[in-house]
């Protein structure tokens, strides 16, 4: 094939593009860690004071509270009222304050409204090394996603691109945000017109590789973001399959490494159909595996544009879903107002186009990312007609007993032309639900696909 001048001349700007996105200017360089967190985040609040500012979240055990020995966190909020709510009423006085979806979920289902509490931005202050590497990889020109925003290059232990310049880099703040090593034991249920259905109870195991500073980076453990093993509990039909996913840094060269173990067939098989757009089994068809936790897996397919940073009034803090114990809080059409707590955040939003060429259910995603920890709360997914189809929401945590974020695939999705929603992992509401941190990640021998047989419970 021959290349014109403009061929040569694009993909040369391509590359400078992909290469020099990540660095910062010296003026944002002084920012970090001083007007804004190491991280990225603002320390201000708003003008109105309706967002307050970050003074290093929640560290420690607040007074009165008693952590049960499973580990369910009891709601450090409980006792504040809502300081006003939004419903069909007064949807339009806030429409500028709320997310396309929100608005939809108000319009579709009589009943539905955000109960607006006081903000508190409760993300705790990451250790000092972590703040360090997040500042230090702001101003580090090889780190880096690759031109088309597939694959990560030269992060290490820290935020990647603490003041984005691209969606893509949001989108990897997002994948990599900060978690630690933990287990928890929950179920999911489906709700719609015909009732409530059990997708699916388990026990999973999550790993975080990218954050531990004695794992070497993109060599072994450190050639992964996430490793997650889930061992199916419930309905019986599913009871002791195992799933074992490796999502890796290097997705532009790697693979998402995906291994399934089946007992009546007694084998680990290779299960690479467990991405994109193919939905998933364990949740019994009502979400695809790319919408996990709002977000996984592999960027190739979408265009990844930062529309800007955007004062929300999202899910937070929310204890009350994933701790929840009031099986009522299921409601028939949505969850119970009162079991959702909205505050108003900074959110980064971000909207995913198909890219020319490539081939998924949703040809156009939006993402909303709160400015604090980076983790997507909110998305919208488009059907191939351009319109809504599913809202949904992300749940997350802090787990202030030990100063640790709590963020993995806790959420909602809302399929509106079924019209019929998901709670995903809700710890609370199962009989012998649990969580812990843990206090050191499995041995590698124990992530292994011949592992997988004998992963049991724990």
């Amino acid at each position: 094939m021959k290349l014109t001048h403009q061929m040569i001349a694009a993909a040369v700007a391509l590359l400078a593009a992909g290469s020099a996105a990540a660095v910062v200017t010296p003026d944002e360089a002084k920012q970090l860690g001083t007007t804004l967190t190491a991280w990225g985040a603002e320390k201000a609040g708003n003008k109105d004071g309706s967002i307050p500012a970050y003074t290093g979240g929640l560290t420690k055990t607040p007074a009165g509270v008693s952590v049960p020995a499973d580990g369910r966190l009891p709601n450090p909020y409980a006792s504040e009222k809502p300081l006003f709510s939004i419903d069909a009423k007064n949807v339009q006085q806030y429409a500028d304050k709320l997310t396309p979806g929100e608005i939809e979920l108000i319009r579709r289902y009589p009943g539905y409204r955000l109960d607006i509490y006081p903000g508190h931005r409760s993300f705790p202050e990451m250790s000092k090394e972590h703040q360090q590497n997040s500042i230090k990889n702001a101003s580090n020109a090889e780190c880096k996603t690759t031109p088309d925003g597939t694959g990560l290059r030269g992060c290490w232990g820290g935020t990647p691109f603490p003041v984005p310049k691209t969606g893509s880099e949001a989108m990897w703040n997002h994948l990599v945000r900060w978690r630690s090593t933990y287990e928890y034991r929950g179920e999911s249920r489906l709700v719609g017109a015909g009732g409530e259905t059990l997708l699916n109870q388990s026990q999973a195991y999550v790993e975080f590789p990218y954050w531990e500073p004695d794992v070497k980076a993109y060599d072994g453990a450190g050639q992964y973001l996430q490793r997650f093993v889930n061992v199916s509990i419930g309905p019986a039909r599913d009871a002791g399959n195992v799933s074992m996913i490796f999502f890796p840094l290097q997705n532009d060269t790697m693979d998402q490494r995906t291994w399934s173990y089946t007992p009546g067939q007694r084998r680990v098989r290779l299960a690479p159909e467990f991405s994109y757009d193919t939905p998933s089994a364990q949740m019994g068809g009502a979400m695809n595996y790319d919408e996990i936790g709002l977000f996984a897996g592999k960027m190739d397919r979408y265009d990844f544009k930062l529309v800007g940073k955007q004062e929300k009034y999202v899910v937070s803090n929310g204890y009350g879903v994933i701790f929840g114990k009031n099986h009522a809080m299921l409601g028939k059409q949505f969850l119970a107002p009162e079991a959702n707590r909205y505050e108003l955040r900074r959110v980064w939003v971000v909207e995913a186009t198909l890219k020319a060429g490539k081939r998924h259910v949703a040809p156009k995603r939006t993402f909303y990312i709160d400015e604090d920890s980076w983790t997507a709360v909110a998305a919208e997914v488009y059907d191939n007609s351009g319109k809504l189809s599913r809202v949904q929401q992300g749940y997350s945590v802090t787990d202030y007993t030990t100063g640790t974020w709590l963020s993995a695939s806790f959420f909602t999705s809302y399929d509106l032309p079924k019209a019929q929603y998901a709670a995903v992992n809700l710890i609370g509401i199962m009989d012998g639900g649990f969580y812990r941190k843990l206090a050191a990640r499995r041995p590698d021998r124990a992530l292994t696909p011949e592992s997988l047989a004998a992963s049991g419970l724990r």
